[in-house]
């Protein structure tokens, strides 16, 4: 199942850097981000962080001054770089665990100065795409396509959930944290088959509400399409708990294949 979906990983990040780049107005931490993604995504990692450091001391100070980001968001922006160095700078971790770092921060940054529609709703395919095979799956009792489904789902969510905590509300965030978290922690249990289908139910048409809610400016090149990487998922509304969550469940699932 992981090759398959490392695969399947491997083919969407390579399509989806094959797609025209380009907005109207690029300044120039921007232009360090896009840079460090595309070092990154041909596996340049050290030049890759080097861009991103030089953006994090210009991005973060100028940052400090914006009186419209808030103390949470602050947070998620400086844990976000630091996330995305350590990924990159560690030669342990997925390439595509490392482009989705990168990406990740990539929309936050647009999620924090656009005007117009946000980069992370154009992720929207590539999120609902595995949520609604996830659906179909688990219909025909086909639990291994579920899983494997469910961790591409997982996969896309990661990449825009720093986006989700700087733009959306926090009931909305709340909300969303508990029905993908009940996704990731209980998955297909025979007990309690209504319970899956209505939390499934009920995450497609949340997570449809918020990509469609103030869909008016749209961006005049759409440069994000389909990403799939390699690792995981939230647990808690801070940025902070969410890494936390992650290494946990990352453990977790290492003593249960020992196990096995």
């Amino acid at each position: 199942m992981k090759k398959l979906i490392a695969s399947i990983s491997i083919f969407f990040i390579f399509f989806s850097f094959n797609t025209v780049k380009g907005y109207a107005k690029i300044d120039q931490e921007t232009s360090l981000i896009e840079k460090s993604l595309s070092l990154v995504q041909d596996g340049d990692y050290v030049h890759g962080a080097n861009l991103l450091e030089q953006l994090e001391s210009k991005y973060m100070a100028s940052a400090k001054k914006n009186k419209d980001f808030t103390p949470k968001d602050l947070e998620t922006i400086s844990v976000s770089f630091q996330n995305a160095l350590v990924s990159l700078k560690n030669d342990g971790i997925d390439p595509q665990e490392k482009v989705a770092d990168v990406l990740g921060l990539r929309l936050l940054i647009d999620a924090g100065e656009t005007t117009m529609q946000p980069m992370w709703k154009e992720m929207k395919k590539s999120v609902m795409t595995p949520l609604n095979n996830m659906e179909s799956a688990y219909k025909r009792g086909n639990s291994e396509a579920y899983e494997i489904q469910l961790n591409l789902f997982l996969n896309q969510f990661e990449i825009i959930y720093p986006s989700l905590i700087m733009d959306l509300q926090y009931d909305e965030v709340k909300k969303l944290n508990s029905l993908v978290s009940f996704l990731d922690n209980y998955r297909i249990n025979q007990e309690s088959l209504p319970a899956f289908q209505q939390k499934l139910d009920e995450t497609q048409s949340e997570l449809l509400f918020i990509f469609d809610q103030g869909n008016s400016i749209i961006p005049p090149v759409s440069i994000w399409t389909i990403f799939t990487t390699g690792a995981i998922i939230v647990g808690t509304l801070s940025y902070v708990g969410w890494r936390k969550y992650i290494g946990d469940r990352n453990k977790n699932k290492k003593r249960r294949e020992q196990n096995d």
